[in-house]
């Protein structure tokens, strides 16, 4: 579902593109110091059909609630394969406000342009919410301005391996059965190491986009 824009954008950020359908968002700065974070999109239209390399332009604040004005950090695009999926390696966006004036859940901003001339751009945003409980959504200020947006709620799964035996953000732990995201994320733990990165992905949000066509 479409979202408020609010008003961090920048234009002209950078692809973040490291293979087909995959990105990593965040600096190695970020990763080490508050844990890599797996991001899974699947962009589709009205009707369920995979929308093939749709782009999203990305930003987003830092897990204590920070956006950056004067670089790229937690900016940039990435395209989504040919089944519409993008799998973008992150931290987890933490929440912000203030106790008087209403916070808002922790989340990723996206603009997501599909085919041109078919589907029509959607500027939304995937809420990352402890546990994934959406009572801090009702609390959100945006809601001043448009209804809750539940439905943009990201699912999250914890890897308590990675943290030390202990959930992470008290998402309920990756289903044993879960094979296929289990191979994503040793995936991205070897491409961490690779890079000289001593974390391993602490979670997994899945989220899917929808758009309308013109």
């Amino acid at each position: 579902m479409d979202d408020i824009e609010g008003p961090f954008y920048v234009v002209g950020p950078p692809y973040r593109q490291i293979e087909d359908g995959k990105a990593v968002i965040a600096p190695k700065e970020h990763l080490d110091k508050y844990g890599p974070f797996l991001f899974v999109f699947e962009v589709k239209d009205q009707k369920g059909e995979p929308v093939p390399n749709a782009v999203l332009d990305w930003w987003q604040a830092d897990s204590e609630g920070n956006y950056y004005y004067d670089s790229w950090t937690l900016r940039g695009k990435v395209k989504a394969d040919a089944h519409g999926r993008v799998e973008a390696l992150s931290v987890r966006p933490g929440q912000y406000g203030a106790p008087f004036g209403g916070w808002r859940a922790g989340h990723a901003h996206l603009k997501v342009h599909g085919t041109k001339g078919k589907h029509k751009s959607m500027t939304t945003q995937a809420y990352v919410c402890q546990g994934n409980k959406s009572e801090l959504m009702t609390k959100d200020f945006a809601n001043y301005v448009r209804s809750v947006r539940s439905s943009n709620r990201t699912t999250c799964y914890s890897i308590p391996a990675a943290n030390g035996g202990e959930k992470y953000f008290d998402f309920p732990e990756l289903p044993k059965e879960d094979v296929d995201t289990a191979a994503r994320v040793s995936w991205w733990n070897a491409k961490l190491k690779e890079h000289g990165i001593d974390r391993q992905v602490l979670a997994v949000g899945y989220h899917t986009l929808r758009l309308s066509t013109v």
